[in-house]
């Protein structure tokens, strides 16, 4: 994954740039639909395995453009 963040780091998208920290090292795995999920702590420490989608972002991250 890093090949792909240090790339991604030069992109001048801020919700790029708020996920990639968000992420970091975590481990990571594909289900059967080829959906990734990253291991991350939520709140309390418990680890969840999130899609992109699921991972929370500080308030400032702009919000994702409509599909």
């Amino acid at each position: 994954m890093k090949a792909y963040a240090t790339g991604a780091q030069q992109s001048p998208h801020p919700r790029l740039h708020a996920l990639l920290r968000a992420v970091g090292d975590a481990p990571y795995e594909s289900d059967e639909a080829h959906d990734v999920r990253f291991r991350l702590p939520d709140q309390s420490g418990q680890e969840q395995w999130l899609r992109l989608d699921e991972i929370p972002l500080p308030p400032s991250t702009p919000a994702a453009w409509p599909r």
